[in-house]
């Protein structure tokens, strides 16, 4: 029987918003921390140089005298007394008592988690409950990994051990024989680095459960489950309770909505109407004599590898038994992949159809489709991970047989994407090849930036090396920096570029970088 002075929660969802508001609390601290230590460093450091050694002369390491991974704000309707740990486990044993199944402690005691597991579970999930939680993520560890919004091990243990020893506990956990991972309900998130370097990816039938209105008991076993979905509901259910939008607690269940509005049904239903019913098209990149390959600024290798796609899809377009190739393209925004498969079309003599899946209307894939299927020009799928990632929109099935079917209609077949996680695993295998589009190095960049500007214009003594140096960009973006330097020139009636238009430039594409060009150059 439970407490008479312990209040249960009412269901699945109020506990989680508890634990919630306990993870907001840590991140608020980790964040004033990290601040403070980007001021503090920021004042002695004078180069780039002084910023990437900061951690050797302020020392190796640097723990905070308190930490607040222990306390957190008391959840509400608890006695008073008790640490604010020993309290939650009141209510938890309470709603238990009442018969109300709790998703994340019934996991920790089924699969008899550490609480540095429970919590390191609560990090992963809290994004699938609101973005705003990876941004948080991205901020601390400065946007490493592969996948937004995802927290790395690193990050994971930096916020959940408050001392060497418990450090030194929770790695082991993860890379012990019955880890989360071998239990399948995580997974790293990471080809090559350190087990610190990965990101940490719930299993989606583990997702499905914790955020499920009414948790099954006893839990599953996600190895053995692994495409574990909730039970069908009624109308009207759902982990997030439709009834009364104030639980009992008096907080507002808006606060915990996900504030991209977008991902919305009605939002998307609106988006739909305004882009129209017509059926969607390809867009044709026309087919441009003596290719574009001068204006890429690619490794020698991958550019090698880029050029034999043309004569490999050329021949086997016209070959009766070959099968046409599938590539995957995988790269940031900017390093090229368009240009490349526009000068792979060029090579094969072919104007190349591009699809965007981004910009695909609701309920128009099956026609999609179709129009990419007839059409046996090389195709550029951007965005595949709206087709062969984690939340595809189309069956297996479907892709299945417009897979093959392409490969016998055409001879090549380009598909893009920002991060190879994004693609799913059995999709990656089937893959031809996969070529990976790095950012430009210094070198890059510098021939990048040299390159750009028209012959009509004057460049005033601007060291192109330094310029590289001081902004880390893609080839897409210092083309597009170039462009609106020229058309702000050209609006002036002024030919000569200077280095305070180039910094005008970056401020309006990249306003955080532009600083880096207020110290005047060597050679200015």
């Amino acid at each position: 029987m439970a407490d008479e002075g312990v209040k249960p929660f009412a269901n699945n969802w109020a506990y989680l918003k508890v634990e919630l508001r306990w993870l907001d609390r840590v991140l608020l601290s980790a964040v004033s921390r990290h601040r403070s230590e980007e001021k503090a460093v920021g004042r002695v450091a004078q180069t780039e140089r002084d910023h990437v050694t900061s951690p050797w002369w302020k020392g190796i390491v640097t723990l905070p005298r308190s930490h607040p991974r222990e306390e957190g704000p008391p959840p509400k309707g608890m006695v008073a007394g008790g640490s604010y740990s020993q309290q939650l486990e009141a209510r938890i044993q309470a709603s238990r008592g009442a018969g109300i199944a709790l998703a994340l402690p019934d996991l920790r005691d089924g699969y008899q988690l550490t609480t540095f597991e429970k919590n390191l579970i609560l990090l992963a999930l809290a994004p699938e409950i609101n973005r705003r939680y990876g941004r948080l993520y991205d901020y601390l560890q400065e946007e490493s990994g592969e996948l937004e919004d995802l927290p790395t091990v690193d990050l994971c243990l930096r916020l959940l051990c408050h001392n060497d020893r418990a450090w030194q506990e929770g790695r082991s956990r993860l890379a012990a024989a019955d880890s989360l991972a071998a239990k399948g309900l995580v997974e790293w998130i990471g080809d090559e680095g350190t087990l610190l370097s990965h990101q940490v990816r719930l299993a989606d039938a583990l997702v499905n459960y914790l955020l499920a209105a009414d948790p099954p008991t006893p839990v599953p076993n996600f190895a053995l489950l692994p495409e574990w979905h909730p039970p069908s509901s009624k109308a009207g259910d759902s982990a997030i309770p439709d009834a009364d939008r104030t639980d009992e607690d008096g907080d507002d269940d808006q606060d915990w909505e996900a504030d991209e509005s977008s991902g919305s049904p009605d939002a998307l239903a609106s988006e739909a109407e305004a882009l129209g019913s017509a059926s969607p098209t390809l867009v044709v990149a026309p087919h441009i004599p003596n290719g574009d390959w001068q204006t890429l600024v690619l490794p020698p290798g991958l550019k090698t590898q880029l050029q034999a796609l043309g004569r490999q899809g050329s021949q086997r377009q016209r070959s009766a038994t070959a099968m046409g190739l599938m590539v995957l393209l995988v790269g940031p925004r900017g390093t090229g992949k368009t240009t490349a498969a526009t000068a792979i079309a060029t090579d094969m003599a072919q104007s190349l159809a591009i699809l965007d899946l981004a910009t695909v209307t609701l309920g128009g894939e099956a026609d999609l489709l179709e129009t990419a299927l007839a059409d046996g020009r090389p195709l550029l799928v951007q965005a595949g991970h709206h087709w062969w990632g984690r939340r595809a929109t189309l069956e297996s099935a479907q892709l299945h047989q417009w897979w093959q079917q392409r490969q016998r209609t055409s001879g090549l077949t380009l598909v893009t994407v920002t991060h190879l996680q994004a693609i799913q695993p059995q999709w990656r295998r089937r893959f031809d090849a996969i070529l990976t589009f790095p950012l430009p190095d210094l070198r890059a960049r510098q021939k990048i930036w040299a390159t750009l500007w028209p012959d009509t214009l004057t460049l005033r003594d601007i060291d192109w090396r330094w310029v590289a140096q001081q902004l880390p960009l893609s080839g897409g973006d210092m083309a597009a920096i170039a462009q609106t330097a020229c058309l702000e020139l050209q609006a002036r009636q002024r030919h000569t570029l200077t280095l305070k238009v180039l910094r005008q430039a970056v401020a309006l594409h990249h306003p955080h970088l532009a600083p880096a060009l207020g110290r005047a150059s060597p050679s200015g």
